[in-house]
């Protein structure tokens, strides 16, 4: 929408209008079709071996978002597998492109689509909301792929930071996407009238909620410098003006690739308030996933053939990857988001970044379709 940015919700009516369009894409590059029960696309192009080498990501957004995150990664495997194809090129693997439905979670949860290509168990809350869209539990099982009939998953992405920006490189390899934690802590404290306790009389839950909060930040830098932590916001009771608060709740998300710091970094911080007033409980655990090492040097490779300047990096965001590195190997790689930008419609890559990541991909399909046959 213009001045609002790409609005293209999962199973709204322009998801479905902008997945026709790609899949006509698809078939006018030369490639079949087809729409799983739960509504992701597939193009592929048969080749020698029934086993794929699949590129792949999201083609919905959030609401207000930006035209690359995620349709990046399914058209610049288009363009990689429609110039194959008008260069006459015939292909050993089987070649696929997933455009994949429901990565951004506003409609069901997120990466509902690749959780069902992948088998991955669906949280309650996904199959509940599913049948406002028409969808069973029937579907989502009939849309599960054989992990036997793929060789490996490429996923294509814009940053959505602004790493290689400010690093002035043209390209990220990813080596693993971040585990993501969440915990509820609930400080309390008394309330009482604000004029009439003196300070000396008072237990202010806020008081010392802001010293968790500070805390919290300090053992996250000091357990791991690459680990973040955020405090998205802070509720505080019975919140009037005139009243000491007597009970404070505020979620922390940690995320590192190294779990192992961030159950560190939580033991640290109720260990520094154990005096049964404050409790830390976690409510979300999503372990970190470690990309192929061998895909990932096959990038690296294909870098450096081209010249591109590079760094191997973790994604601090979750992709389908993370349910496609567990069902095939897999393997990421970033162009740059400018000014770091994404979910919004200032959201921009330039168009010589995307060449470049199309450039490296061609070659990465290329070695890829192509060692099987040279080992033989």
């Amino acid at each position: 929408e213009k001045g609002k940015g790409t609005t293209r919700v999962a199973y709204s009516p322009a998801f479905f209008e902008g997945r026709d369009y790609v899949e006509t894409l698809m078939r006018q590059a030369g490639l079949q079709t087809k729409i799983d029960p739960v509504g992701n696309l597939i193009g592929f192009l048969p080749g020698k071996r029934a086993e794929r080498i699949a590129i792949g990501s999201h083609i919905d957004t959030v609401p207000g978002g930006g035209m690359y995150d995620g349709t990046y990664g399914v058209l610049s495997g288009l363009e990689v597998l429609q110039t194959l194809v008008e260069s006459g090129y015939e292909n050993d693997y089987t070649l696929e492109i997933i455009a994949f439905n429901e990565e951004e979670g506003n409609a069901v949860g997120g990466t509902f689509g690749s959780k069902a290509f992948a088998g991955v168990s669906q949280e309650t809350s996904a199959i509940e909301k599913c049948s406002e869209y028409g969808i069973t539990e029937e579907d989502i099982e009939a849309s599960r792929e054989d992990p036997a009939h793929y060789k490996a998953y490429l996923e294509w992405h814009i940053e959505q930071g602004g790493l290689l920006e400010n690093e002035d490189l043209q390209l990220g390899i990813v080596d693993g996407i971040v585990a993501i934690t969440r915990f509820m802590v609930t400080v309390n404290g008394k309330a009482n009238h604000a004029g009439s306790t003196p300070m000396k009389l008072r237990d202010d839950a806020l008081e010392k909620a802001a010293k968790v909060i500070s805390a919290a930040y300090d053992v996250s830098r000091e357990t791991d410098k690459s680990m973040t932590c955020t405090i998205g916001y802070v509720q505080v009771q019975p919140g009037a003006v005139n009243v000491i608060p007597g009970q404070v709740s505020f979620p922390i998300e940690l995320r590192s690739m190294d779990t192992g710091n961030i159950r560190t970094a939580v033991e640290k911080l109720k260990a520094l308030f154990d005096d049964g007033s404050v409790s830390i409980t976690g409510f979300l655990w999503q372990d970190e996933t470690r990309l192929n090492p061998e895909l990932t040097n096959c990038i690296e490779a294909c870098c450096r053939k081209n010249g591109f300047s590079y760094r191997r990096m973790p994604s601090g965001a979750g992709h389908d990857a993370i349910n496609m590195a567990p069902f095939t190997p897999s393997a990421m790689l970033f162009i740059p988001s400018i000014n770091g930008i994404s979910h919004s419609i200032e959201e921009y890559s330039r168009d010589i970044d995307l060449e470049n990541g199309c450039r490296v991909l061609m070659d990465v399909v290329l070695t890829l379709d192509g060692r099987k046959e040279n080992e033989d």
